[in-house]
Parts: structure tokens; C-alpha cells; sequence
């Protein structure tokens, strides 16, 4: 038989085990206490899902009265709260764990962490220092007026179109359907879903195309931020500021800021935001963790 003071321990840890916090996963509904916790440029993304204009999992240590959330998207994941309740939460270990196997089966090949601030970056790494985290540097930039003449350097025969249905129904059938499985790929998986919320240009030399630019709506601060991609055999020949520049100067029509990120060693990336008009505004460092 147990005496009582063993009997009394167990049931102590027990007690400590009922209370000990515990991520959950929340439904849009409770998003609204979260809105003050993803603020600035590096979290527009995940202000995007707490708006509900962008697909994501949100989690948080305490659905009424939460100190942490994350919020989990197709590319980035975001952490963001108190630090001091961070350091206090004794799930996130497990709950990162679980997220890593269940992210292993999915398209991604990394789990990128953004926090508020490089004060997190030391507690993050050493609570999942057991999957071998990095550090990526991450840029984020902001463009309030397009400085590109981009119509000017429209080679001929070049033809710059935006992305709505018109378009869609005018192109080839071969290239409407690669277009829409390229707004599949952004994890927006509607069609209509995109063209009513987000858009896009596409940059064509006669029916070849040669970039597109995606732009993405942020209900949060009234932005939208743009991604590019250009066909290989076009880069390095200014196509992809051209897009980029058309595709920031249609967003500014609809929003009162675009946004760019991308990696603060992608210098061709950097370049085409610079070259479009748009300003460094915050610099932050990403936790890596590798699923492959």
C-alpha cells in the first residue's frame, strides 16, 4: 500500500500535470484576441490568417486569456506573445514535435519561425535544439510609389496583362491551365477564390510566358505582398523588375502599401525590389528546422 506522504506526491504531480499549459488549436472565432500579437512587416502573413484572408493553423497556450500563439501557413510558421510565458511553457517541445511530423508530410521541406525579435531566437533554439535549428536571415520591404518606368523598357512585341477572368478565358486553354496550377502552388487552391481577393500579372513575349507576379492581400494593414518568378531562359535581362514594377503599381491602386520579403542573401531578389521602388524597412533573423 502507498503511505500517504507518497500518496500525497503523486497526487500533487498529477495536479501540476492538469494545470501545466498545453497548446491548442483554435477556431477563427477566437482569432480576435490574437490581432495585437502579429504586428509589423515580418508577420504579415500571419496577421493575414488571423484576418482570415490567408489559410492557416492558429494555436495557443490559453484559448480564453492566450500568452502565446502560432500560427502555422504553407510556408512560414510565427510565434509570437510573451517571451517570459514562453520560457514558462512546458507543451511547446511536444507541440513542436507533433507539428514536425505532421509538417514531414506535407509538400514543405523546411519549418521557418518567425518571432518578434532576436531575444526569442536563444530561447526557440534551445527548446527544439534536438532537430538541429538554423538561422536565416530574412529582409522585409515596403513600397508606397512604384519608381520603375517599367512601360518604357516593354521590349516589342512584349505584353504585360493582369490576372483576372477575362484573362483567363481569352489565353490558351494549355496556358490557362498552367496559370491556374500556379495559383494552386501559392496554397490558395481557388481559382475564384484568388481572383476575388488577390491577383496578379503576367509578362508574355507573344504567347510565351515569361514571369508572373502574385500579389496577396493583408485585411490586417491594408497591404498586399508580392512574390515573382521568371522563366529561366529570361532571367538576368530586367523581366522580373518589369512584372514586379507593374504588379506593385496595380496593388497600390487597390491597398496603401506593398510588401516584399525574401532572404537578405538573395541578392537577385533584393535587387528587384530595389529596382521597383521598394524600401528596406525591418531586418529579422528565421529559425530553420529541416523536415527532409
Amino acid at each position: 500500500m502507498l503511505s500517504k506522504r507518497m500518496f500525497e506526491m503523486k497526487e500533487c504531480k498529477f495536479k501540476e500535470r492538469k494545470i501545466m499549459q498545453m497548446f491548442v488549436k483554435i477556431k477563427a472565432e477566437k482569432y480576435e484576441k490574437l490581432k495585437s500579437f502579429f504586428k509589423g512587416p515580418e508577420f504579415i502573413r500571419a496577421s493575414a490568417v488571423i484576418y482570415s484572408n490567408r489559410d492557416g493553423d492558429v494555436f495557443v497556450d490559453n484559448e480564453d486569456e492566450p500568452n502565446i500563439a502560432f500560427v502555422n501557413t504553407s510556408n512560414f510558421s510565427y510565434l509570437s506573445g510573451g517571451l517570459s510565458s514562453l520560457k514558462k511553457l512546458d507543451d511547446f517541445k511536444t507541440f513542436f514535435n507533433d507539428l514536425f511530423e505532421k509538417d514531414k508530410s506535407t509538400k514543405k521541406h523546411v519549418i521557418k519561425i518567425v518571432t518578434p525579435d532576436k531575444e526569442w531566437i536563444a530561447p526557440v533554439m534551445e527548446i527544439i535544439k534536438e532537430k538541429k535549428p538554423y538561422i536565416m536571415p530574412y529582409h522585409q520591404y515596403q513600397c508606397r510609389k512604384v519608381k520603375l518606368n517599367w512601360r518604357d523598357m516593354l521590349p516589342k512585341n512584349y505584353e504585360v496583362r493582369e490576372i483576372d477572368n477575362k484573362f483567363l478565358e481569352d489565353v490558351p486553354l494549355e496556358l490557362a491551365k498552367d496559370i491556374e496550377g500556379l495559383i494552386e502552388k501559392t496554397q490558395w487552391n481557388s481559382k475564384d477564390k484568388f481572383i476575388a481577393h488577390y491577383g496578379g500579372i503576367c509578362l508574355f513575349d507573344k504567347d510565351k510566358l515569361v514571369s508572373h507576379s502574385f500579389m496577396f492581400y493583408n485585411k490586417g494593414d491594408d497591404s498586399y505582398e508580392l512574390s515573382i518568378a521568371t522563366d529561366k531562359g529570361y532571367r538576368l535581362r530586367g523581366f522580373g523588375s518589369i512584372t514586379t514594377a507593374a504588379c506593385a503599381e496595380l496593388a497600390l491602386k487597390k491597398a496603401s502599401i506593398v510588401r516584399w520579403t525574401c532572404k537578405a542573401q538573395n541578392e537577385g531578389s533584393v535587387k528587384t525590389a530595389l529596382k521597383a521602388g521598394f524600401e528596406l524597412v525591418k531586418e529579422n533573423d528565421t529559425v530553420f528546422v529541416s523536415l527532409r
